[in-house]
């Protein structure tokens, strides 16, 4: 508990920093700027929201402070109180005094300061007397600005770096490791004693770029737990809106991922959220008629795993009904027979455009958009969802997200003369093609593999490449939706760190593409994105399947001819 406090109270640091600044600025602009009446909102704001993060992580103090404070801006918004040069000052002196309780958290000082309570019994003065109560604020507050400032010249021990900042460092990384790349092959070609010297400086080279490297990532990291946990009062409050009673557990918030990854995902986790609440989380009647508590409980569950973070988004709410996705899916047309498909097959059609098994819409769910929404943002990072759920015990989204946006790890593969990457957290093993297991020039096909049956596909044949594959094929196995595939390829060439270009407006929707990088011999590979790759030949295999299983079905028990 004391780490979870820890981690919200260094969050709520690196903002309070951000809104003093904001007030301190605003309040300069007081004296000097139109649209008094705009500033002063602005500065209402920015204290209430102060205030009020404050006493959500226990700084009563602070909390106090911000409270009159924001008596006092109320009543220079109606009039009340006119707005004077020793008004603005005393405002300032609030700023240094928050800012003095805000370093003294910061330094984990116990024993604190009873300054602020000095100036708040002044805000509370000029709030009931008015400008006469506040004769000497000036020449105080000015004194204590200046020694606040030579106490904070000497605290600075962290700074707050733009996002975009740290994104254009991450770009030159792999500008680096692109050359990088370049260099090595090309020495790999000089011979003799000079060729060696070479090789070992490169090394010295190749380590300081990976040391380089893995310092900009770490300094793009940051602990999912904070994140989690703003999504607290969310959960609360759309549980209320719903006629309900939820509350958020998280667990292993210290687990670390890249603040792209963070950025990129945050709708989608808010769309999984609500949906545990609309669709998950029973009514509390309901729920005592169940044997479970009143208050239903979602857990944010974060693991590394595969070079990636795993994420467990969890409710104990009703769970998701067989016989109900199954007759949407058969309205719907989506798939010939689904009460044949395993769970997480059945449960993946969810994803699917204007999925919805909502009896009514509201603002809140039942159109339909949010489970196509989610799938689209976590596949657009690189990332994969699937569902596990048990009617009447509760509902799982597992997802899988990189831990960086910038590079992969990733295994290059040969198909003609052209070249594709894998992401390695995809693959499992590879293995020469049995013969026979792909018709010529065919572009699916089984495999036997550990005694069953795998599906696999030769990637020449789905793009279109032409062209005869060799005597001699290759088969990339990989993790797909919960079970296995295999990509049939010409060669395997290597794994290694790969620097992830985006793609052009041309080729950005092409299926099964998720990027592009150059290769140490500057040629261009396109980035593979296994699930979006797999996912629809082999659901249009599995469809074909089950249809046919259905047209012989009558013939087989006796019945008459179609």
């Amino acid at each position: 508990m004391d780490r979870e406090r820890d981690e919200l109270l260094h969050t709520f640091m690196a903002e309070a920093h951000e809104i003093l600044d904001e007030i301190e600025r605003a309040l300069l602009q007081l004296e000097t700027g139109p649209d008094v009446h705009d500033v002063l909102q602005r500065v209402f704001r920015a204290t209430h929201t102060l205030k009020g993060s404050a006493g959500s992580v226990g700084l009563g103090c602070l909390s106090d402070l911000g409270h009159a404070a924001e008596d006092v801006i109320e009543a220079l918004c109606r009039g009340d109180l006119p707005l004077t040069t020793p008004v603005v000052s005393l405002l300032l002196e609030t700023v240094d005094a928050a800012r003095r309780l805000v370093a003294e958290i910061e330094r984990g000082q116990v024993e604190r300061s009873n300054s602020h309570e000095e100036v708040i019994a002044r805000l509370q003065e000029a709030r009931r007397r008015g400008p006469e109560a506040l004769q000497g604020a000036w020449a105080t507050g000015a004194r204590r600005a200046t020694e606040d400032d030579a106490e904070g010249a000497t605290t600075l021990k962290s700074i707050r770096v733009a996002v975009e900042k740290l994104d254009r460092m991450a770009d030159l990384i792999g500008e680096l490791t692109l050359g990088r790349n370049r260099l090595a092959r090309t020495l790999r070609a000089v011979r003799g004693e000079a060729g060696a010297a070479l090789r070992d400086q490169m090394e010295e080279q190749d380590r300081l770029c990976r040391e380089l490297e893995e310092a900009v990532r770490a300094a793009r990291m940051v602990p999912v737990g904070p994140w989690f946990r703003h999504y607290e009062r969310t959960v609360r409050d759309l549980a209320h809106a719903q006629g309900r009673l939820a509350r958020l557990v998280v667990l292993h918030g210290d687990v670390e991922v890249d603040t792209a990854v963070v950025e990129r995902f945050r709708d989608a986790l808010t769309h999984l959220l609500r949906n545990a609440i609309c669709h998950g989380i029973e009514a509390p009647e309901a729920r005592r008629a169940a044997g479970k508590d009143p208050c239903g409980t979602i857990t944010l569950h974060a693991a590394h795993e595969r070079g990636g973070i795993a994420l467990r988004i969890s409710d104990d709410g009703a769970g998701m009904s067989r016989e109900r996705i199954a007759a949407r899916v058969r309205a719907l047309g989506r798939h010939p027979a689904p009460d044949a498909l395993p769970d997480h097959e059945l449960f993946s059609l969810v994803f699917e455009p204007g999925f919805s098994t909502a009896a009514e819409s509201s603002h809140l769910a039942g159109r339909g958009m949010g489970m196509d929404v989610v799938r689209r943002s976590v596949e657009s990072i690189q990332g994969t969802i699937r569902i596990e759920s048990r009617e009447g015990h509760g509902t799982s989204l597992l997802v899988q997200l990189p831990l960086t946006l910038a590079t992969i790890e990733g295994l290059s593969v040969g198909i003609g003369d052209e070249r594709y990457v894998v992401p390695l957290r995809a693959v499992l093993a590879c293995c020469d093609l049995p013969r026979g297991s792909l018709a010529h020039g065919g572009a699916q096909g089984l495999m036997v593999r550990s005694g069953r049956a795998l599906p696999c596909v030769r990637l020449r044949a789905l793009f279109g490449l032409g062209g005869a594959p060799p005597p001699e094929e290759r088969v990339v196995i990989v993790a797909h939706g919960g079970s296995e595939a295999g990509l049939v390829v010409d060669a395997l060439d290597g794994e290694g760190r790969t620097v992830v270009k985006p793609l052009g407006q041309l080729f950005r929707r092409v299926p099964g593409i998720s990027g592009s990088t150059i290769l140490g011999d500057g040629s261009v590979a396109m980035i593979l994105d296994v699930d979006a790759l797999l996912g629809g030949v082999l659901r249009d295999v599995g469809q074909a399947d089950a249809l046919d299983e259905r047209r012989a079905a009558p013939s087989a028990a006796g019945g008459a001819p179609a």
